[in-house]
């Protein structure tokens, strides 16, 4: 996979590169149409520091001048596990994001939970282009505690609309759904915390 990306981000102009990439750094990319404009845009997860979260880097093809020009970069925002690529022995982590194309444009980030303690908690963000920014316009998560029993929650909404559902294991083992229905935002990935969404699933 990462020899895949090293090849296409060779063919990135240098000048288009707002911040200068690692090639070696690049955990996941995904292309396709973000914005609607018919031309293969990219967005790629970088990392940054050992123990630090991620960045995102967001290019659109400039179809006049026919080059990927950088729109953004989200700095810190993509949690995931540094992986000590510059050693021998270096293997993927269970803990790196998953990015796909959706049909509608916008981007799946799957984020893996953390190996911290006996909790976990997976989440999924869907990423769109909206107004000329990238905005958080769904949240998913699923959670559970392997040390106890019948300790496993799950929700997934729209952030835009508000609209959504949850779910949450009994202590009998029967599971409780409930609608998700808070007032819609429009979050800006870079402007995104996971307190605001949770909130919303009445985590």
């Amino acid at each position: 996979m990462k020899s895949l990306l090293l090849a296409f981000v060779l063919f990135l102009p240098t000048a288009t590169l707002a911040e200068p990439i690692e090639t070696r750094k690049i955990i996941t990319a995904v292309t396709g149409d973000f914005n609607g404009d018919g031309a293969v845009d990219l967005a790629m997860v970088v990392e940054t520091e050992p123990g630090h979260p991620m960045d995102v880097h967001f290019f659109l093809r400039d179809k006049e001048h026919n080059y990927l020009k950088p729109v953004e970069i989200v700095h810190e925002q993509i949690q995931g596990e540094w992986n000590g690529y510059e050693r021998a022995g270096y293997e993927n982590s269970d803990t790196e994001p998953e990015l796909t194309m959706l049909p509608n444009g916008s981007i799946k980030f799957y984020l893996p939970a953390m190996e911290i303690g006996s909790e976990r908690t997976d989440m999924t963000l869907t990423i769109a282009w909206r107004n000329d920014a990238f905005i958080v316009a769904g949240f998913a998560y699923d959670h559970y505690d392997y040390l106890k029993e019948n300790a496993e929650s799950a929700c997934e909404y729209n952030v835009l609309t508000g609209k959504g559902t949850s779910s949450e294991k009994q202590p009998d083992g029967s599971t409780k759904h409930r609608t998700v229905s808070v007032e819609g935002q429009t979050i800006a990935f870079k402007d995104w915390n996971p307190g605001t969404t949770f909130s919303a699933c009445g985590a």
